[in-house]
């Protein structure tokens, strides 16, 4: 669908145009602040003075509505902090969620709130944005610090908080189009709240519906190939729609010659990885498609001046999907059938042309049609509370009960596979009957329903009987729940001669529980070719928490003390799983001069571990692993020995093995330690200018995850630790079956350092107000704890990676990239009834892994591929030896963004609004580690993207 008239148009309406939910929009009505005291994210005390120790971000409604996005998360994935995490750019890996992951250090370490109240996160320990719509909200407070002292765990790297819209009056009816100039991609959503109040009783509901369509990756020229710039035929997958598999006296794997049928053993020929590759991302999702429908309701009601009652209700419906390239169905010495013994192919299998068994294989199932995961999410959400006032004395106490229930419930679809134990008949003995029909067993023993398969033949050969027969579907369901009752009251207990001491204390008992029930098929092991195979996971946990803060005035209006206070804060957690934890932190303020404020905080931090930590079933996937015993391999002397010790022979060879992982019901929490210190300047010469600057740093030990697969075997073999090697299983012939790697506690941990700085500044004139914002993170260090250089020795034995910001070291990973510097600029002019903005985001170069590009061009022959690489012929000290050795690098470029919009508001109480994003049409750089896609998730999707949108309020 293409709207040339409606972009020619609007382009010139947008000349002054920008998305101002980058900005840090902090707007106060001075009057109300005055007369009322608010709670700000980052503490339990109300107070009358906004600027606390915390850094805080604020963003409030008309900036949220004037990014031309329709999703909380959407917009919060734009704010500088955010690092990589799973969006609607995720297919291969993604579920339909969207998260937010401050500071880069994972979505399970930054807590999520709803005005206040936590919000059930999955199994992982993470939230879903997409279940909050973004009608409901009037505003989002960012805190970016660590505040586990004040809400428990998992405000380690930061805390989001999410107010909804109370208290107003009318209704508010919303239309929304957006599509992407390539003609894909259209997004609409529609709005319709309503809200009034009387004398002690307000009310308002709402409803709202999205949809988003998919954009593919086959039609943008940077994602249509598994890697741009490099040829198809030696970059694809090598498992295709012909089989490769491997006769058990063949030396290595063979193909099917094209035009050849494959009824004689002179069809085949070697498999070649210079020209058989296939591009299996034509299928692929470059943005997911998504739609949610959402009711929700709230009312509050004043019993009397000193008692109120108030309820809110939300419910949330996703719809969402992923597709990829078709099934790969593999068999070999680790995929089992239900008696416990290999698959492979019968020698007496009817198409069989070989006069041998074959014991390992592979071919796509291109006649089953792309693989496809369908998720139906609805979250429910109920929260009552009572609140009031009471005196103790001449002194006012403000205090509250509340309690939330929420599930979110999860129901997937998950299709094709094929099922290992009609795999494994369909692939036996078979012969033709009189009538020249394949039959399954031998004669006089026939297996009824069975149906031959056929995997020597061409594509195409693979007929619908046969996929009848083998195919399956698989249908999962997932359940969160979350229960919180909290209780609190805080007020001022006395006064000291800067003024008064206020105290929050605060009970609260959450329990949590949940599981993840896959398909039968899945759990026991039969489904074949689309996804890992993985078992049940159940669980449940409850807590008990008490909390107490103060905030204690020391100066005030004195010379070089305008201002000094100290913030105190500390909560203990009782865990039914593994006992108590006690966390504080402490806070400074100080105002040397009014201009001037001087903030500090130092917080002690955890994150407790998630269901999906303690109780997930195991869950496995098969692979090629690289054996450190093997000869390709080059083992040193000590690993030969130790190789040799547990009886592997010396000419051991590589091949697929299962990999396990799952949970450890006796890990601990993450520890951690955040500092920070800053500063913020509002000169009274420059009215309406302000200027931040933030120092923090994140100390993270214990933390909680699997041992990577390379990790427990170089355990074993090069470092000697029995209790890896006892997690190693190998078969007959010594080659690699299966490796274990559990969740744990890992020895070492995490840090990350950095700066956030950015500056506002306000001014009306007689053409219109200006305003400007400027938001910035910049992050020195991102690595192993206390910062060791690289290829230190590490607690576990293992050589240290180093700083690692701005490189991207983890192929096709969510947390690939740690950015140097996110900038946000937000130029906004307002006169009467028009406004418009202009919107600039960047993102600073990164480094990558470049020898996916270099070995191809090798291994090609090809020297001149190997100028794809911004630094090819790099090379440097990799494990420690003082050799240097090759490590070819590529730059990935920066990228800045410019979003246009502008908006008129009618007489008849509507406003008008047409922006771009991607204005001037910039295509994300390239990452030739990214394998999926060929870029970074966080970058937008090639192509301007267009909207417009009605708003009549009545």
């Amino acid at each position: 669908m293409s709207y040339p008239s409606f972009r020619a148009c609007s382009a010139a309406l947008l000349a002054l145009a920008c998305n101002q939910a980058l900005a840090q929009q902090l707007k106060v009505d001075s009057e109300a602040i005055k007369l009322e005291k608010v709670e700000v994210v980052g503490s339990h005390l109300r107070r009358v003075d906004l600027e606390t120790q915390h850094p805080v971000l604020v963003i409030e409604r008309e900036a949220l509505l004037k990014t031309g996005l329709t999703d909380v998360a959407d917009i919060l994935q734009t704010i500088t902090s955010n690092g990589q995490t799973l969006n609607r750019n995720v297919n291969n890996g993604g579920n339909g969620e969207a998260r937010v992951n401050l500071r880069s250090l994972g979505d399970n370490r930054t807590l999520v709130l709803l005005d206040g109240h936590r919000v059930v996160s999955g199994l992982e320990g993470a939230v879903d944005l997409t279940a909050i719509p973004l009608a409901l909200v009037q505003r989002v407070e960012v805190l970016r610090d660590g505040a586990s002292a004040i809400y428990g765990s998992d405000a380690i790297a930061g805390v989001v908080n999410i107010v909804t819209r109370r208290d107003y009056s009318g209704g508010e009816a919303m239309m929304y189009f957006g599509e992407n100039d390539h003609n894909d991609g259209q997004r609409r959503a529609y709005e319709l709240t309503w809200g009034s109040k009387g004398e002690g009783w307000s009310a308002a509901a709402g409803a709202s519906y999205s949809k988003d369509e998919p954009i593919f990756a086959r039609d943008r020229e940077i994602t249509r190939l598994p890697v741009y710039g490099l040829p198809i035929s030696a970059t694809g997958s090598l498992i295709t729609g012909y089989t490769r598999f491997r006769p058990a006296s063949a030396p290595g794997l063979l193909r099917l010659i094209e035009g050849r049928n494959g009824t004689s053993p002179d069809d085949f020929r070697p498999l070649d990885a210079a020209t058989d590759g296939y591009n299996y991302t034509l299928q692929n999702y470059l943005q997911t498609p998504q739609e949610r429908r959402a009711l929700f309701g709230q009312g509050r009601y004043e019993i009397s001046p000193q008692l109120a009652l108030s309820a809110s209700v939300l419910r949330n419906e996703r719809r969402s999907a992923q597709q990829l390239a078709e099934p790969t169905v593999s068999f070999s010495r680790a995929v089992l059938d239900p008696a416990g013994q290999p698959i492979g192919i019968s020698a007496d299998n009817v198409y069989n042309p070989f006069d041998e068994a074959i014991i390992t294989g592979a071919r796509r199932f291109i006649e089953a049609g792309p693989r496809r995961f369908e998720q139906e999410v609805d979250t429910t959400r109920v929260n009552l509370s009572v609140d009031g006032v009471f005196q103790l004395g001449s002194r006012d106490f403000s205090w509250g009960v509340n309690y939330s229930a929420t599930r979110a419930e999860q129901r997937e679809f998950v299709s094709p596979y094929a099922a290992n134990a009609r795999l494994a008949l369909a692939l036996g003995p078979s012969f033709r009957d009189a009538a020249g029909v394949a039959r399954c067993g031998r004669p006089g023993a026939v297996i009824d329903g069975c149906v031959p398969l056929d995997l020597f033949g061409p594509p195409g050969s693979i007929t619908p009987e046969m996929l009848a027969y083998v195919g399956i579907s698989a249908h999962n369901r997932k359940r969160s729940d979350s229960r919180d009752f909290v209780a609190h009251a805080e007020g001022e207990l006395f006064d000291l001669p800067a003024g008064p001491v206020s105290l929050a204390a605060g009970y609260e008992r959450r329990s949590e529980s949940g599981y993840n029930r896959p398909d039968q098929v899945i759990a026991s092991g039969d489904a074949n070719g689309t996804g890992v195979t993985y078992d049940a996971t159940e669980g449940r946990y409850t807590v008990n928490e008490a909390w107490l803060e103060m905030n204690l005035p020391l100066l005030s209006e004195k010379p070089l003390a305008q201002l000094l206070d100290l913030s105190l804060a500390s909560r203990y957690s009782d865990y039914s799983l593994f006992g108590g934890t006690t966390n504080s932190q402490l806070g400074l303020r100080w105002k040397p001069a009014r201009d001037l404020l001087v903030r500090a905080n130092i917080a002690e931090g955890f994150r407790a571990p998630s269901l999906f930590d303690l109780f997930s079933g195991a869950y496995d996937s098969i692979g090629p692993l690289s054996d450190p015993c093997a000869a390709a391999n080059s083992p040193t002397l000590a690993v030969l020995t130790r190789c040799q010790a547990a009886g592997v022979p010396a000419d051991v060879q590589e091949t697929d093995a299962l990999v396990t992982f799952g949970a450890n019901p006796h890990l601990l929490p993450e520890r951690a330690l955040s500092r920070s210190a800053g500063f913020v300047y509002s000169p009274q010469w420059l009215e309406g200018f302000e200027a931040t600057v933030d120092w923090y740093r994140i100390q993270i030990r214990d933390a909680i995850g699997n041992r990577a697969v390379e990790g427990v075997l170089a355990d074993c073999y090069e470092r000697g630790d029995a209790g890896a090697c006892a997690r190693i299983q190998r078969g007959a012939d010594g080659s690699l079956t299966k490796v274990i790697a559990v969740a744990q506690n890992l020895p070492g941990g995490l840090e990350t350092e950095g700066v956030d700085f950015g500056l506002t500044y306000r001014r009306s004139t007689d053409i219109g107000n200006f305003s400007v914002a400027w938001d910035n993170a910049y992050v020195s260090y991102y690595g192993e704890l206390h910062q060791p250089p690289r290829n230190a020795l590490l607690p576990d034995g293992s050589l240290a990676s180093g700083n690692t910001v701005a490189e991207n070291r983890v192929a096709g990973g969510f947390y690939g990239v740690v950015w140097r510097l996110r900038s946000n600029l937000s130029l906004q002019w307002q006169r009467d009834a028009w406004s418009s903005s202009v919107g600039v985001r960047y993102f600073s170069p990164s480094d990558e892994d470049c020898s996916v590009v270099t070995q191809t061009a090798d291994f090609l022959e090809q020297p001149e591929l190997r100028r794809l690489c911004s630094n090819p012929d790099r090379e440097i000290d990799i494990d420690g030896s003082g050799v240097a050795t090759a490590a070819p690098q590529n730059r990935i470029g920066s990228i800045t963004y410019f979003d246009l919009e502008t908006s008129w508001d009618a007489p008849w109480q509507a406003r008008f609004t047409l922006g771009v994003r991607n204005a001037f049409d910039r295509d994300p750089p390239i990452s030739f580690s990214s394998q999926f896609n060929s870029t970074i998730p966080d970058n937008d999707v090639p192509g301007r993207f267009w909207y417009a949108s009605y708003r009549q309020r009545f």
